[in-house]
């Protein structure tokens, strides 16, 4: 659990060391990173940052989680990480409007951070509805 002002800092340096730590452990990664939020309130982020695997880790210091399936809505932003917020909150308010999530949601980081310039990064915003 962070407070919301260290989840760019957590998700950038948690997702370049589990990178480290599973390409040394010799897993293969099968998709990009992620982060998933467990819960947002104003003072504190319950976030799990990670990367698909095709078989569970077994290493001290990594946790294993899997997604749930079903339905999702999603968005993909274009752009800048600072402005995330901006396109997860309009994704939030058609959920408010259309649907019921299931989840706060996710940010999966499409584009690569160390060869994508930032203006052109692309992260899809997923929330898991009913």
């Amino acid at each position: 659990v962070i407070h919301p002002s260290d989840v760019g800092m957590t998700i950038g340096r948690g997702s370049t060391e589990l990178r480290a730590e599973l390409v040394a452990a010799g897993v293969e990664v099968d998709g990009p990173a992620y982060a998933r939020y467990h819960s947002w309130e104003k003072d504190s982020v319950d976030i799990e940052v990670g990367f698909e695997v095709a078989a569970p880790v077994d290493r001290d210091g990594v946790q294993n989680s899997t997604l749930t399936a079903g339905r999702e809505a999603v968005a993909i932003h274009h752009g800048a990480y600072a402005s995330i917020p901006k396109t997860f909150g309009a994704l939030e308010a058609w959920v408010a409007e259309h649907a019921e999530a299931r989840e706060v949601g996710r940010e999966v980081y499409l584009s690569d951070p160390d060869t994508v310039p930032m203006a052109e990064r692309v992260t899809e915003i997923v929330i898991p509805i009913v």
